[in-house]
């Protein structure tokens, strides 16, 4: 191999490399910018739950949406949307997030906590924990939240 020939693979080498890691800088930014504008709506879903705002609600989650728990049947969104009205909590925390998304779909896993939680004026545990996983959809330049999966962790 030439010194010319070597050089001339090096340079182009160094180029696809470099190419490669902007690549996936701006693949690392872009879910950055992805999680923060999904944790801002997985926010604005707690707070419309516990304000009752059933319209803040409709604009979050899709037409098809469900909420789906181990051993039950899918909640669809007309009846979940019903049920919000029966819940009520002093607070909610979203910890431990993690994002995979591929341009138009994202999943948002998380593990939520509601303290103080009600359901229909039956008093729960002082704390809810569950592992949630949100399988969102960017519509129209907007996300939609389509389907919810939620394990409830045992009490302590």
């Amino acid at each position: 191999m030439t010194p010319i020939l070597r050089s001339t693979l090096l340079v182009t080498f160094l180029l696809v490399l470099f190419e490669f890691h902007a690549i996936l800088s701006h693949a690392q930014t872009s879910d950055e910018h992805v999680k923060q504008d999904l944790l801002k709506l997985e926010q604005a879903l707690i707070t419309g739950v516990r304000a009752h705002d059933t319209t803040a609600l409709k604009d979050i989650v899709a037409n098809e949406y469900q909420l789906v728990f181990s051993k039950l049947e899918p909640v669809r969104r007309e009846q979940w949307l019903q049920k919000c009205l029966l819940w009520s909590f002093d607070s909610a925390t979203i910890n431990r997030v993690s994002l995979t998304s591929w341009e138009q779909i994202a999943v948002f896993r998380s593990l939520q906590n509601f303290y103080n939680l009600v359901i229909g004026g039956n008093p729960s545990i002082a704390k809810t924990e569950a592992w949630v996983t949100d399988l969102w959809i960017k519509r129209d330049n907007r996300w939609q939240l389509v389907t919810r999966v939620s394990e409830r962790l045992p009490q302590k």
